[in-house]
C-alpha cells in the first residue's frame, strides 16, 4: 500500500510539469511580453549588454565572499603606472581604472542579475522538506517524512511584469548614469591636463623673458651697488624685478601643484605623451540645438528613472488583486511513520484583505518618488541648458580677449625694441625697459590663460552633451 501511495505521489508531483509542457504557450499569451517593452537605446550602452570589467586586473579586488583587509583595498586604489602609449590610450586607461567608474559598472551587473532573478519567478518553484522526530511520545512512535512542493504563478494582475519592467528601466538609468559619469570624469581629467600644460607654458614663457632680462637685472644691481643714477628710478626698477621674480615663484608653485594633481589622476605617463588639443576642438558641434541637449546621458538617465518609478507604481497597485498559482504537493512517510501519504494538486488563489493601510502608503511613497523624478528631469534640463549657454558665451568672450592679448603683446614687443634702442643713447631708462618686458610677459601669459579657459569650456560642452565618452570608445 505504501508503494502505491508513493507511486500516486510521484504522479501528482509530475503532473504540473506535464501540464506546463502542454499549456505553457497559452499561459504566456495572457502575460505581456517583456520584449515589447519599448526602450529606445540612448547610447552605445544598450539594454542587455553586459559591461566588462576594467582592463586593469588590479582593480578586481572583491575577494569573493571573503572581505579583504582595508590596507589591501586602499593600497590598490591610487593611480600608479599609466599603461597608455599615446594621448587617447592614456586617457582611456585612467578612466578604465577609475574606482567610481568601476563601481558604476558593478552596479549595472547587479541590476542585470536582479532582472534575471525576477524573470525566474515565472518558472516552476520546486522545493523539498525533510521531517524527522517523534510523532507520538506516549506510543513512542518515530518516523521520517519527505515532502516535495511545486508551484508556478499563473496570474498576478501584471505585478511581476511591472516589477521586471521597472528593473529594466533601472538598468537603462544605470547605464546612462555610467555614460554621464564617464563624461564627467573625462572632463575632470582634461581639466587637470589643461592646468598642467598651462603652467608648463607659463614657466617656459617666464624663463624666456628672464633669459632676456638677466643682463639688464645684472646691470641694475651694479648701478644700485655703485649708488649712481636716480635713486627713485633705481628703486622702481628693483620693484619691477622683484615682481617678476615673485611671479616666477607663483608659477613654479602652480606647476608643482598641477603636476601632483595630474599624477594622482593619471599615474605616471610614458614619456612623449602630449595633450591633443585638436581632439577637443573637433568634438565641439557647429550648432547646438534643443534635440542635442535632450540626448545627453544625464537627462536620459533621469528619464529612465522616472519610467522605472511609474512601472513600480503599477506593480504596487497590482498587489491589491488576486494572485492565482498552480501548486502540487506530495508527502511520503518512511522509517515507521504512521502518517499516510498526502498528495494534492490544483489552482490556489490568494488576496490580502487587510494590511493596515500598508499598501496604500507604499503607493503614495512610489507616487511621490515618481513626481520627484519628474521634477529632477526638469531641474537637470534647466541647469544643463544654462550651463551650456554660459560655456558658449565664455568661448566667444575668450576668443575676443585672446585677440586683444595678442595685439597687446605685439605692440609691447615693438615698444621694447624701440626702448632698448633709446636706452643705448640715454633716451629711455632701465626701469622703462624692465617694465615693458614685464608687460610683455603679462600679455603673453594672459593669452595662455585665456586659451586654457576656452579649452575647458569646450570640454565641458562635449562632456555635457555626452559626446566625450562616445569619442573615447566607451
Amino acid at each position: 500500500m505504501g508503494g502505491i501511495n508513493f507511486f500516486k505521489g510521484s504522479v501528482f508531483f509530475l503532473a504540473p510539469f506535464v501540464l506546463a509542457a502542454c499549456q505553457l504557450q497559452d499561459f504566456d499569451k495572457i502575460k505581456p511580453d517583456l520584449s515589447q517593452i519599448k526602450i529606445v537605446p540612448t547610447s552605445i550602452l544598450n539594454i542587455g549588454e553586459r559591461f566588462k570589467g576594467p582592463k586593469n586586473e588590479k582593480t578586481d579586488i572583491s575577494g569573493g565572499d571573503t572581505p579583504l583587509p582595508l590596507k589591501d583595498i586602499l593600497g590598490s586604489s591610487l593611480a600608479t603606472k599609466n599603461l597608455g602609449t599615446d594621448f587617447l590610450t592614456s586617457l582611456k586607461y585612467a578612466l578604465d581604472t577609475d574606482p567610481e567608474i568601476v563601481s558604476k559598472r558593478r552596479e549595472i551587473e547587479a541590476k542585470l542579475a536582479a532582472i534575471d532573478a525576477a524573470e525566474a519567478q515565472r518558472d516552476f518553484q520546486v522545493g523539498t522538506t525533510l521531517y524527522g522526530g517523534i510523532e507520538d511520545v506516549t506510543d513512542n512512535t518515530r518516523g521520517v517524512a519527505v515532502a516535495i512542493n511545486a508551484s508556478r504563478l499563473v496570474f498576478d494582475g501584471g505585478k511581476l511584469e511591472s516589477q521586471i519592467e521597472s528593473s529594466v528601466f533601472e538598468v537603462e538609468a544605470a547605464k546612462m548614469d555610467l555614460a554621464a559619469t564617464i563624461d564627467r570624469r573625462a572632463n575632470a581629467l582634461f581639466e587637470k591636463w589643461l592646468e598642467l600644460e598651462k603652467y608648463r607654458s607659463l614657466q617656459a614663457q617666464i624663463d624666456k623673458r628672464l633669459s632676456v632680462l638677466d643682463p639688464l637685472i645684472d646691470q641694475l644691481e651694479k648701478v644700485a651697488e655703485a649708488g649712481i643714477g636716480d635713486v627713485s628710478k633705481v628703486t622702481t626698477a628693483q620693484t619691477t624685478v622683484s615682481a617678476i621674480r615673485a611671479e616666477k615663484a607663483r608659477v613654479a608653485e602652480g606647476l608643482a601643484q598641477s603636476q601632483l594633481d595630474f599624477s594622482n589622476a593619471f599615474g605616471a605617463l610614458n614619456s612623449g605623451v602630449a595633450l591633443d588639443y585638436g581632439f577637443i576642438t573637433d568634438l565641439v558641434p557647429t550648432e547646438i540645438d534643443d534635440k542635442l541637449v535632450q540626448n545627453s546621458p544625464l537627462l536620459k538617465s533621469r528619464y529612465a528613472s522616472y519610467q522605472s518609478s511609474l512601472a513600480r507604481i503599477k506593480a504596487l497597485r497590482a498587489k491589491d488583486g488576486f494572485d492565482i498559482g498552480f501548486e502540487a504537493r506530495a508527502m511520503r512517510p518512511f522509517a515507521g511513520s504512521e502518517y499516510d501519504s498526502d498528495e494534492s494538486i490544483g489552482l490556489v488563489g490568494r488576496k490580502t484583505l487587510f494590511n493596515g493601510g500598508m499598501l496604500g502608503s507604499e503607493v503614495k511613497e512610489a507616487e511621490a518618488r515618481s513626481e520627484a523624478n519628474l521634477a529632477q528631469i526638469k531641474a537637470t534640463y534647466r541647469t544643463g541648458a544654462r550651463s551650456l549657454e554660459a560655456a558658449l558665451q565664455n568661448i566667444e568672450s575668450m576668443d575676443k580677449a585672446i585677440l586683444i592679448a595678442r595685439e597687446n603683446a605685439k605692440l609691447t614687443s615693438d615698444a621694447i625694441v624701440y626702448l632698448r634702442q633709446q636706452l643705448i643713447i640715454g633716451g629711455s631708462t632701465l626701469d622703462s625697459v624692465l617694465s615693458a618686458e614685464a608687460r610683455l610677459y603679462e600679455a603673453e601669459s594672459k593669452e595662455i590663460k585665456l586659451l586654457t579657459e576656452k579649452y575647458k569650456s569646450q570640454v565641458f560642452i562635449v562632456s555635457s552633451l555626452g559626446l566625450l565618452s562616445g569619442a573615447l570608445g566607451f
